[in-house]
């Protein structure tokens, strides 16, 4: 069995709880489609979405630490400098995984995967690790897509997607603590191949993920944030260079229906929200 274990941020930090809600019922549907059943999902949180979506392998935690506010940060701050305002942030979240993975232990699955809550999953993780043989600590995503939200193109990262995104590591049970570290302060590492203890892990034979940017609630890639990813002057040399890199890196690719099939890359529609 898998275990994906979902750190879902607090409302008192989102920027619009409603449109979050819908981004994260999303990312549960893409998680439980699935093609083996030999799964669970355990999503930790301070307060549960507004989901219009329930499983049978779905369950919602609480945890009652405080949230990373920016009261409680200034409360912080004083004692230890390094708790700024994205720290904090990461430091929640992997307390949450903390907390998921030491829930889900009476479960004894035989990996983990970590998928943020704005993310999807390709449908073939579950069944691709209960099929496998080869008893390997692991895998990290070399291949996965960048979406930003409501286009009709996609980018296929090629090398360093597990770099770029934390939806990124399907790891076996002995071995998941080995994404966490305890000091300075709380943080879930992804961007390495090679575990603490020596075990190298293997690249995922296929994409496993997209990562969802432009979506004004993933605080590393919002839409300011992507539109100044690309203010490269036109015709300058930075222009030039930047897709350069940009080709080495990336294909473009139409969302086809047989991606948001496989992703469970659902069109999402925030009709209902904006018109309260």
């Amino acid at each position: 069995m898998i275990i994906f274990i979902v750190p879902i941020k607090s409302s008192q930090i989102s920027s619009n709880w409603e449109v979050f809600s819908v981004l994260v019922e999303r990312t549960m549907k893409s998680i439980c489609q699935q093609t083996s059943d030999n799964f669970k999902v355990v999503a930790v949180c301070h307060e549960i979405p507004k989901l219009n979506y329930q499983h049978p392998s779905l369950e919602f935690i609480q945890v009652d630490f405080d949230p990373p506010t920016p009261e409680n940060i200034q409360k912080l701050q004083s004692d230890d400098p390094l708790n700024y305002r994205n720290a904090a942030k990461e430091a929640d979240k992997a307390k949450k995984i903390m907390f998921g993975i030491a829930y889900s232990k009476k479960y004894r699955a035989s990996h983990y995967m970590v998928v943020d809550a704005d993310d999807c999953i390709s449908n073939r993780i579950a069944k691709f690790a209960e099929e496998d043989n080869s008893n390997v600590p692991g895998w990290f995503f070399k291949k996965g897509y960048i979406y930003n939200e409501g286009s009709n193109l996609i980018f296929l990262n090629k090398n360093t997607f597990n770099v770029l995104c934390g939806t990124c590591i399907v790891i076996r049970s002995e071995f998941v603590d080995q994404l966490l570290q305890q000091k300075p302060y709380p943080l879930f590492n992804h961007d390495f191949t090679t575990l603490g203890s020596g075990e190298k892990m293997l690249p995922l034979p296929f994409p496993g993920a997209i990562y969802s940017i432009g979506n004004t609630e993933n605080y590393c890639s919002t839409p300011e944030a992507v539109k100044k990813m690309n203010s490269y002057s036109f015709l300058t040399k930075d222009f030039f260079e930047n897709i350069i890199r940009k080709l080495m890196k990336y294909r473009l690719k139409f969302v086809t229906n047989g991606l948001r099939k496989e992703f469970g890359l659902t069109k999402l529609d925030f009709t209902s929200v904006f018109n309260k």
